[in-house]
């Protein structure tokens, strides 16, 4: 099966990619530079991919794509009081724009799939992901271009962090490149969220964090 898949850097998308090409996808790659996208991510994209042997990365521009805690104030604010539980990270309609793109590739490229690295922790936390949303959007690429069937994989669905992590590690996938950092520093900081999360998982996992984080 040939399969576009969405990279972001990180230990999710990683560990998915390695589970496809384990179960005999062809891996087409491709990741979104957003606004303010850490360039940090995007470095680690491209070490993943080359490490994984896929090639160049397609990169589509959608810098008009801002997170929640970029909207203005009053928006941000109603937003963000409304739905209290909401990650200020969120961008809205970001996966139908994404896998709408994926999509559109996928029938370039004769793909039969599309695929995200989505975790049951980001079914709990954001709107459009989970059964219910992909299986929607399924049917909507069906009806919006029938002469294009493409399936949506999301392999790591039902899948808590540490297991994922314990699967990464299982299957020789390179979680030393990845990127889970908010800043631009040349190392990990290991104090944002992004780093906090990354230690708790391989804490939880029980597994060596071999990342190289400026802050111990």
């Amino acid at each position: 099966m040939k399969t576009v898949v969405l990279m972001s850097g990180g230990l999710d998308s990683t560990v998915m990619i390695w589970k496809l090409m384990n179960e005999g996808h062809q891996i087409i790659p491709l990741t979104f530079m957003t606004y303010r996208r850490n360039v940090r991510e995007i470095e680690a994209v491209n070490k993943i991919a080359s490490a994984a042997g896929l090639g160049e990365v397609k990169i589509f521009d959608v810098s008009f794509l801002r997170e929640i805690f970029d909207f203005p104030q009053h928006l941000k604010e109603r937003i963000l009081g409304q739905h209290t539980n909401l990650p200020n990270i969120v961008i809205p309609f970001r996966n139908i724009i994404f896998y709408g793109a994926a999509a559109y590739v996928a029938c370039y490229e004769e793909a039969d799939a599309v695929a995200g690295g989505h975790t049951r922790e980001d079914v709990e936390k954001v709107p459009d992901v989970g059964p219910v949303f992909f299986g929607e959007l399924e049917k909507l690429f069906a009806v919006s271009a029938p002469f294009c069937p493409v399936k949506i994989l999301a392999p790591l669905l039902g899948v808590r962090k540490p297991e994922v992590l314990r699967l990464g590690v299982e299957l020789g996938a390179p979680l030393h490149l990845t990127w889970s950092c908010w800043s631009v520093y040349e190392k990990q900081c290991g104090r944002c969220p992004g780093c906090e999360a990354r230690r708790a998982g391989f804490a939880a996992a029980g597994l060596e964090d071999e990342t190289e984080y400026l802050e111990k």
